[in-house]
């Protein structure tokens, strides 16, 4: 998500000025926000990261949307659309909340997940390898899923993959 946070140190400073320390230490966390737009492995889905889960929500929202608006290839999107809010009425996060479960019960993709990732413990607040282990699971996961027959047995052993708790 490349957006400028206005409470955040710009990262140039005006000639002349001198620059103040942030004593902001990094976020405890990140929010993921995965589409999966198809059934289909060949198709990558589509990861968005953020700081703020109701900012994430918007976006990963408004990204389904423009997809919707643009592609053919989903059927009854035309539809779906039409009898739910635009994103320009989605004023309160629960509109966008709103939103997001009535695409979840009308069609099975695009289909979303929101993942907290934990920030801890490295030198610059990361703690990599625990974040790519992970999304290491979160990816093996989701290809099992694409690939598994739904058998009892295939899904009781997979996890929701939305806390770290390992």
């Amino acid at each position: 998500m490349g957006s400028i946070d206005p409470e955040e140190p710009s990262a140039s400073t005006p000639a002349g000025t001198t620059a103040q320390r942030s004593t902001t230490s990094p976020p405890g966390a990140l929010f993921l926000g995965v589409i999966v737009w198809t059934d289909d492995p060949e198709v990558d889905p589509t990861v968005i990261a953020g700081r703020h889960p109701v900012t994430l929500a918007r976006t990963v929202a408004v990204t389904i949307h423009e997809m919707l608006e643009d592609s053919e290839a989903y059927a009854g999107a035309t539809e779906f659309l039409q009898s739910n809010p635009p994103p320009q009425d989605w004023v309160l996060p629960e509109d966008v909340d709103a939103w997001l479960e009535a695409l979840r019960e009308a069609t099975p993709y695009p289909a979303y997940s929101f993942h907290h990732v934990p920030l801890t413990g490295g030198a610059d607040g990361t703690n990599h390898t625990v974040i790519n282990r992970y999304l290491q699971h979160a990816l093996q996961e989701r290809e099992d899923a694409l690939t598994s027959d739904s058998s009892p047995s295939a899904v009781a052993g997979q996890s929701s993959g939305r806390h770290l708790a390992r």
